[in-house]
């Protein structure tokens, strides 16, 4: 058990406040006239209208590199909207240094993966298009449930995109060009066409890089023709953070054991305790790090446990890093507070999650 530096505010004032840190933070609009979206404290569906300003048709583009192609299309198409999805953070601020420089007042970013994205940003038929250029094809036999273009995900596309609306797929792998093909036709509600590519598509760098090394590439269209009647609701921010109400004292961090990590099922999840560490100056507050690995996201988490002034211990979410409070993220309070009765012999008076 490590020992981390005091805050320097009383450890139970900010639980004991009214609200308090068990409030969950308020959602806000993303600001219209900004690239960049901080999504994860928007309201889910996010309103693009008031995002961009205006109400145009939505175009949606999966891992956009450094953002060539996805400029060029909105200089191309001023009276449309495009929004970009990233998950490497360098990708992002080269396309937000690329929107800056070309002066582009139509696109958004958000660093976030495509399948949490396409389910709770965008309002059920909300998209005239999703398009994804030359997407990771993970080509072990044993990772195809990585690769994007799988059934979920042409089913929940199914209810995002317009009726006509396109995915549309540029790629070097000519396996993971019939992989797609089938699971979209294993879909049944949507008719395969061949078209002719942009030529910015094949422009983008990693085509550049491809056909540099003489690789063929592919460009297949996925046309809507059944949008789906059925529509997976969006999150909805709780009114408190998930926490738990505890009996006990805390021990001398040097009596637990030295590896304590705990992973635990939780929710078609796993939940990892990777570790706690006592604050130093505040004996009667923990701090530990937990990962939350879900099919469609993964987070790292703070969760802490302290002493309130009533003398009870409180067990709860840190608002730090403003988490997406799915079902598996209460597991992260469930872990922590089994692995305190574990470990340090408290009881548990109250569950909140």
């Amino acid at each position: 058990m490590a020992r981390l530096p005091a805050s320097g505010a009383p450890a139970d004032a900010a639980a004991d406040a009214p609200g308090g840190d068990l409030a969950t933070p308020p959602r806000v609009a993303p600001e219209p006239g900004r690239a960049w979206v901080a999504w994860r404290r928007a309201p889910f569906p996010v309103d693009w209208s008031k995002a961009f300003g205006r109400s145009a048709p939505l175009h949606l583009e999966v891992g956009f590199g450094d953002g060539r192609f996805t400029v060029r299309r909105a200089l191309e198409a001023p009276h449309e909207d495009y929004v970009g999805l990233e998950v490497s953070t360098v990708s992002v601020q080269r396309a937000l240094a690329r929107i800056r420089r070309e002066r582009v007042g139509n696109v958004r970013v958000a660093k976030v993966g495509a399948a949490v994205a396409l389910r709770q940003l965008f309002a059920p038929h909300g998209l005239q298009s999703i398009t994804v250029n030359f997407p990771d094809p993970w080509p072990k036999e044993r990772h195809e449930r990585h690769r994007l273009l799988r059934r979920p995900f042409f089913a929940m596309a199914a209810s995002r995109l317009v009726a006509g609306g396109e995915i549309r797929l540029a790629t070097d792998h000519p396996e993971y060009l019939a992989f797609a093909r089938d699971e979209a036709r294993a879909d049944g509600r949507y008719e395969l066409l061949e078209r002719v590519p942009p030529t910015a598509v094949f422009e983008t760098k990693y085509a550049l890089k491809w056909r540099e090394q003489g690789k063929p590439l592919h460009y297949q269209v996925f046309r809507l023709e059944r949008p789906s009647d059925t529509h997976p609701a969006h999150l909805e921010a709780p009114a408190t953070m998930p926490h738990a109400f505890l009996t006990g004292t805390f021990p001398d961090p040097d009596q637990l054991p030295s590896d304590a990590k705990r992973v635990e099922a939780y929710a078609d999840a796993h939940v990892i305790v990777h570790e706690g560490a006592q604050v130093l100056g505040g004996r009667d507050r923990w701090l530990f790090r937990v990962t939350v690995d879900e099919t469609e996201l993964t987070q790292q988490l703070l969760v802490v446990a302290q002493r309130r002034e009533s003398g009870e211990v409180i067990v709860r979410l840190e608002r730090f890093g403003d988490p997406l409070i799915t079902p598996a993220v209460r597991g992260a309070v469930h872990a922590v507070v089994e692995w305190l009765v574990e470990h340090a012999g408290f009881a548990v008076r109250e569950r909140n999650y």
